[in-house]
């Protein structure tokens, strides 16, 4: 290996000498076609440099480095015209910037103008492209933006050296390393116009036709689909670029997978709509007041009209004006808390800001009447109407009122206060479900996604609650399974394993809420959008014309149509128009890109040995010796088995996470807490007991 000891039979040379023809002599010895590796092996060995292949030697490098640097220094000034020294010390500068702080140090010296002269040099080509892929394998944002200022030279070797497969992929990977560190929130934050500097269609664009051609390594391909899944959302991509991503969603890596499914998200970031939060209530009138279309009253009528979400939100409206008024005369705070407290758990649109106004007898104008009561506005009567069931002191009833204190927060917008009192509210009551409704609101998605699985499992829960809190978990599950499977660092990263468990999670929950929520649901859409694209990207081998998914998208025509008869148009939100995008082109990219994704993805494919020397470079670059527990990089496909994602999974509530505790009887079921672990008891405790018995 370069930097050892070998057998080679070169005597150091002296520092200082200006005389290097006994090197020259070494280095034109030896054969063009070994590669590079005997080229470092002379240099180490005449510069009397430590071994640079374990950490003991580039220990030594740090204690002697300046002279060790003034040495490679010299020798490269004095052989300007020797490619071969050239390259071979471009080699040692790669190896060292394995190290993070020799890497600061080297890119402070400007080692990196003496590599980049390289890539014009035919012999030195591969060896510049190896040095600058190690060092942004390695290297640090600032480095990778760098080396980004400088990527035309490598776009140009990507068209002008489309027919050398090696020199396409170290290119890429060296653009994707640098393009991904400017492009990301760090990068942006350090130099705002650095990715706003780059040709990033072109780059795009010339990446994508270097996909078509055929004999692509994995690492590539890797590579290649995490620049581009990172451009979509900084320039409008070519189409046969969307099309490689939509066909990335039938390929065996969920790695993969999901890479492409965040690229075509994001592709739909600059243009998509805020989701419709609110009804006009007027416009739900007007639509309650007559018979929905006649397709649309039939699927209401298998349902149950007293079922229905219109039908609910106009009967809770009468029933909330009938209370609010009754008030007036009563001033019976305790009895309206309590008839506001089961309007709440109902809909979502329980209570409005209405107020108690009468005709001026004068002006004739409306005027705010004094009630007597303490609030204008009928929203500010919860707080009003909590401490009234609090001052009477029965202890079941707190409930009723922490509920009127949530929604009171919830609608002025105070999520972390609806959240305190959830909190205190559970301590007392693990099963009510509200209190978890709240939770599910919060900003950390763990949280909310804890929540809302567990909220579900309420004995005590009405129908608006169970769905709300499932849609919650359908969006929580989906969003961070998608980013977690993204930010796994390769199939042996456990990482994404718990990434698939939060999207089987999402996928069954979109599932069950498709099936049992009221069809005219307003966030019914929303789920279809998760479950069609979810079933998508995880099912195995699913047919290019989506036949097996065509009921569901006929049933997301009909919640569009539902939608503007409630006086509600689907709003453009990013998930309506990633789904859309998928749907549209998936029979296309399927015809364009699957035989690609069937010969990317056959693994163990043997090296041509042609490129054995410079895989040998590779791997002394890219390595460190076995004896220092690091290991050359694998691209495996990431697959699962149903088993592996249950061990991320509760066995009461199915919430998905990592941090799970084992039941310590059979330590087989696994638990998000103690109440969870309680909760499911009655129905483990036989296997468990079974379990724990002598065979």
């Amino acid at each position: 290996m370069p930097g050892k000891k070998t057998k080679a039979k070169v005597k150091p040379g002296v520092s200082g000498s200006p005389d290097d023809s006994q090197l020259h002599s070494f280095i034109g010895d030896i054969d063009p076609a070994d590669g590079w590796t005997p080229v470092i092996d002379v240099l180490c060995n005449y510069l009397d440099i430590p071994d640079l292949s374990t950490r003991n030697g580039l220990k030594r490098v740090h204690a002697n480095f300046e002279n060790i640097y003034g040495r490679l220094e010299r020798t490269y000034t004095r052989s300007a015209s020797n490619v071969r020294i050239k390259g071979g010390i471009a080699g040692i500068y790669a190896r060292m910037s394995v190290d993070s702080i020799l890497r600061t140090v080297l890119f402070h010296k400007g080692f990196l103008r003496q590599i980049f002269p390289l890539l014009d040099i035919p012999s030195c080509r591969h060896l510049a492209l190896r040095s600058l892929t190690t060092i942004t394998h390695h290297g640090g944002v600032e480095i990778r933006m760098e080396i980004a200022k400088s990527y035309r030279p490598l776009v140009r070797i990507l068209k002008d050296f489309s027919d050398d497969p090696k020199a396409v992929e170290l290119a890429i990977i060296t653009i994707s390393h640098c393009f991904i560190a400017a492009l990301c929130d760090d990068g942006v934050k350090i130099d705002p116009g650095l990715a706003r500097s780059f040709d990033l269609l072109d780059v795009v664009k010339t990446v994508t036709d270097a996909l078509h051609k055929p004999s692509l390594s994995r690492v590539m391909v890797d590579h290649s689909v995490q620049l581009l899944a990172a451009s979509t959302i900084h320039c409008k991509v070519p189409l046969s670029t969307t099309k490689f991503l939509v066909a990335g969603l039938r390929s065996k890596d969920w790695i993969f997978r999901c890479t492409c499914l965040g690229g075509l998200v994001r592709l739909h970031m600059p243009e998509a709509e805020s989701d419709q939060r609110m009804i006009d209530p007027m416009k739900l009138m007007a639509c309650a007041s007559q018979p929905a279309p006649p397709h649309l009253n039939e699927i209401l009528r298998a349902y149950g009209f007293e079922k229905c979400e219109v039908s609910i939100i106009m009967r809770t409206s009468l029933d909330y004006q009938r209370a609010m008024i009754a008030s007036v005369s009563s001033h019976d705070l305790y009895s309206l808390g309590l008839l506001l407290a089961s309007f709440i758990t109902r809909t979502e649109f329980s209570i409005s800001d209405g107020m108690f106004e009468t005709d001026n007898p004068v002006t004739g104008r409306r005027e705010i009447l004094d009630s007597g009561l303490p609030f204008k506005l009928w929203g500010d009567a919860l707080p009003h109407c909590a401490k009234a069931i609090r001052n009477r002191g029965f202890p079941r009833q707190v409930d009723f009122a922490d509920i009127l204190d949530m929604k009171y927060h919830i609608m002025r917008g105070r999520i972390p206060e609806a959240v305190k009192i959830a909190n205190v509210a559970l301590a007392r009551n693990p099963g009510l479900a509200y209190a978890y409704y709240a939770l599910s609101l919060a900003a950390d998605t763990r949280d909310g996604l804890r929540a809302a699985k567990k909220g579900m499992k309420c004995a005590d829960i009405t129908p608006f609650l169970r769905f709300q809190m499932m849609q919650r978990a359908v969006e929580h599950a989906g969003e961070m399974g998608i980013q977690m499977v993204q930010d796994a660092s390769s199939a042996d990263d456990k990482k994404w394993v718990e990434g698939i468990a939060f999207l089987t999670s999402a996928l069954e929950d979109s599932k069950a809420y498709i099936a049992g929520a009221p069809p005219d649901n307003r966030h019914m859409k929303n789920m279809l959008y998760w479950y069609i694209l979810l079933r998508i990207t995880m099912e195995e081998d699913i047919s290019a014309d989506l036949g097996e998914i065509q009921g569901f998208i006929r049933k997301l025509k009909i919640a569009d149509d539902f939608s503007n008869w409630i006086g509600v148009p689907p709003p453009k939100t990013i998930f309506r128009l990633t789904q859309q995008t998928v749907v549209k082109l998936f029979p296309e990219a399927a015809e364009e890109w699957d035989e690609f994704m069937t010969a990317t993805f056959r693994m163990d494919q043997p090296v041509p040995s042609a490129e054995k020397a410079e895989d040998d470079l590779a791997a002394w670059l890219g390595d460190m010796d076995l004896e220092d527990g690091q290991r050359a990089e694998h691209f495996q496909p990431a697959r699962f088995n149903n088993g592996e994602v249950a061990l991320y999974r509760c066995s009461w509530c199915g919430n998905p996470s990592a941090a799970l505790r084992k039941c310590a009887g059979c330590s087989k079921t696994r638990y998000c807490d103690g109440s969870c672990q309680r909760l499911h008891w009655k129905e483990h405790k036989r296997a468990c007991v079974a379990d724990k018995a002598p065979k």
